[in-house]
């Protein structure tokens, strides 16, 4: 019968087999992927822990605008983001432009202005729905 002490170094050296074989950095290695945010923008956002982060350089990336990447992050988190995909879609039309990020920038302000004029008739609509139908329900007695 082995002693405890020949057990527990016999459970230690599987142990350590064992975790040889299923290494997790190797398994979940992200400095090989294209979309990792050291290899886009360099050690300056290696702490990314929000989505919208993420969008905000990739934004950044796809524009060629690293310098204003968290312009473009503040963008992702407070804009909606059709507005900012709209833009983008009409930017990468534009394949021989000189400075990309200000035709997008041009873009988003045309479309927040197209949101905004469109929120504002559908308020005011509300607003004048709400007026006939209070009229209608006060009747002289």
């Amino acid at each position: 019968m082995d002693s405890i002490k020949d057990l527990i170094s016999q459970i230690r050296e599987r142990g350590n087999v064992e975790e040889s074989d299923t290494n997790q950095s190797k398994l979940f290695d992200t400095s090989k992927l294209k979309t990792n945010p050291k290899q886009m923008m360099g050690d300056k956002h290696k702490y990314i822990s929000k989505e919208y982060q993420l969008y905000g350089l990739r934004l950044a990336n796809k524009l060629d605008d690293k310098k204003r990447s968290t312009m473009y992050i503040k963008w992702a988190k407070e804009k909606p983001r059709g507005i900012l995909e709209n833009a983008l879609s009409f930017t990468v039309d534009y394949p021989n432009a000189k400075d990309k990020s200000r035709i997008f920038m041009w873009k988003v302000k045309e479309l927040e202005a197209e949101y905004h004029k469109d929120k504002d008739k559908k308020e005011e609509e509300k607003k004048g729905d709400k007026k006939t139908k209070n009229k209608t329900k006060q009747l002289p007695l």
